[in-house]
């Protein structure tokens, strides 16, 4: 049985498995998602571009790197910070709040909500590219469920699962196209998307960076509550070592 995890940071306990939560869901994940060398592992680039080891030395995180391409790029979630091996550059660095819900909520039944699939994919991708809600790459709609609402055809709001680690379930790429920002589409979906999650007797969690105040309050009212923070390290290639 895993131990459940608490800090004096931690507002809700956890199992420990979530302080390396990418590397759960890559274990998890379907062959077909995943590259591995050794003991490491990543998402294949069109589904989403992080990596993971059971622990993050030079020498393990030189096994995640070696599978990158020139020009990919390379994201850690850590309780650390990893330590890199020579030949990398970091592009970004980040502090996230791990935050999981705390509640129950219901299913919506608004009739504007529908399920989205592959025919929408291209869609997905335009609003993605429009709100930039995190990572999301040709594929990443296949990770998951998502949930959208439309307008006069046009794909407004979306919000959708990632990663999933044991019992929890990463909600990702919560987006509102700007013209229709402020009518509480997000929190709709967030809220449909939570209380399906917990039909499939699943927890849902989710990642968000600590200086994006009015994310972490609407989260907040939505029953999430802070597991841990964790580390965003995102690295390139040099440019050096690229050519």
């Amino acid at each position: 049985m895993q131990s459940s995890h608490i800090d004096a940071a931690s507002e809700i306990a956890t199992e420990e498995y979530l302080a390396n939560p990418v590397w759960i869901a890559l274990t998890e994940a379907p062959p077909a998602f995943v590259e591995r060398r050794e003991g490491a592992a990543r998402y294949r680039p069109e589904f989403a571009p992080f990596g993971a080891t059971q622990n993050y030395t030079a020498q393990s995180v030189s096994q995640v790197a070696a599978m990158l391409q020139p020009g990919q790029r390379l994201s850690f979630f850590t309780a650390d910070k990893p330590n890199l091996p020579a030949g990398f550059d970091v592009v970004r660095e980040a502090v996230a709040n791990q935050m999981v819900a705390a509640n129950r909520l219901t299913v919506s039944s608004d009739e504007r909500i529908v399920r989205l699939g592959a025919d929408d994919a291209a869609d997905m991708l335009r609003l993605a590219g429009l709100t930039e809600p995190g990572p999301f790459n040709a594929r990443t709609n296949e990770l998951g469920h998502f949930f959208g609402i439309r307008e006069d055809g046009q794909l407004v709001a979306m919000a959708g699962e990632r990663m999933t680690a044991g019992k929890y379930i990463e909600i990702s790429a919560v987006c509102t196209h700007p013209e229709w920002r402020g009518r509480g589409l997000g929190r709709l979906l967030m809220e449909h998307l939570s209380a399906a999650i917990r039909e499939r007797e699943k927890v849902p969690f989710l990642h968000v960076f600590t200086n994006n105040v009015s994310a972490v309050r609407l989260y907040r009212e939505l029953g999430f509550r802070v597991a841990r923070t964790l580390q965003l390290t995102a690295i390139v290639k040099s440019s050096a070592d690229a050519s």
